[in-house]
């Protein structure tokens, strides 16, 4: 599984930037070690964005940013944005002949998003077309007929009880064979719960968790406990500093010096961990990104649960 890692760019994250420089060595290795990318056209439509991924000479998942342009009161100019991918074809990942860039969502409209699909296929783009949750699923079965890779969208806001009963129901029913192997490569935009990534065969996902976390004082840890994935309160100024068994440091002695040796193995200074947003941040997109590769392991084909009869 592809979990791109969103938002570098965004946060100037790039490998040229001030930032970076004030990375130790072992931060900067986990930095450089960062495999997938997504960012959004609503952010990176800049110039000066497009230099930096050039320059670092990466490839990136490019969404529109349709969403968040919508909360923000902005509309995305269709047949700019789709010049925006001619002109930067360089920089946009392309899987199996299929480019990574999104369509241009109609948020909250089905049939507008199914209009823009025709109407950058007309401007010379080939998007990756989105069906959203709560769609009809006719729009979904006219993708699949056509397309070889697709996306999930509008899952973020929608309770996990409920979403996952909408995810069974439609990779059982369309996603997956007799054998719950994928029939074609499906992305899930916005996933940060590990059940989600692990439960189904997605082809890739994306989260901005490493930086969510890192802000509110945690390291991600991915790869201590097998099959589980911890959000650990490292900063001395978490409010869980005073919550017994919470923190890190008012964890039992024998917990804490064996979080903190996993911690350090990748070379990585206490201190800088506790104290240093940047030094967070680093750690946990390098974590989000071993994530992907345990998951290529864990998920490769999804078997419906069997309503039991007591």
């Amino acid at each position: 599984m592809k979990l791109y890692i969103a938002g570098l760019y965004t946060s100037n994250f790039d490998m040229q930037g001030r930032l970076f420089e004030r990375l130790t060595d072992a931060e900067k290795a986990c930095r450089l070690g960062i495999r997938y990318y997504l960012e959004s056209y609503h952010y990176v439509h800049k110039q000066s964005f497009v230099d930096k991924m050039r320059s670092d000479g990466v490839k990136v998942f490019l969404d529109s940013g349709a969403f968040s342009a919508f909360t923000k009161g902005v509309k995305v100019d269709l047949p700019a944005y789709c010049e925006y991918i001619k002109r930067n074809e360089d920089i946009i990942e392309m899987v199996d002949g299929a480019l990574c860039a999104s369509v241009l969502d109609g948020i909250g409209d089905p049939l507008l998003t199914w209009q823009n699909q025709h109407y950058m296929e007309e401007l010379g783009v080939r998007p990756l077309p989105c069906f959203h949750y709560g769609e009809d699923e006719r729009y979904l079965e006219w993708y699949i007929s056509r397309y070889e890779y697709i996306t999930l969208g509008g899952m973020v806001p929608v309770d996990k009880t409920v979403l996952v009963y909408w995810l069974d129901r439609i990779w059982e029913k369309y996603l997956t064979d007799g054998s719950g192997n994928p029939r074609l490569k499906v992305h899930g935009f916005g996933l940060t719960t590990f059940n989600l990534m692990q439960r189904y065969p997605w082809f890739s996902v994306d989260s901005s968790s490493w930086v969510q976390q890192a802000a509110n004082g945690d390291v991600v840890l991915t790869d201590y406990r097998p099959g589980s994935v911890i959000y650990l309160p490292v900063s001395d100024a978490s409010p869980t500093r005073r919550e017994q068994g919470r923190h890190i440091e008012n964890m039992t002695e024998i917990e804490r010096r064996a979080l903190w040796s996993h911690i350090e193995q990748s070379g990585m200074e206490v201190d800088r961990v506790r104290t240093q947003y940047l030094s967070r941040w680093a750690y946990n997109a390098a974590s989000y990104d071993r994530l992907g590769s345990i998951l290529t392991d864990l998920t490769k084909t999804f078997n419906a649960p069997q309503p039991e009869l007591f």
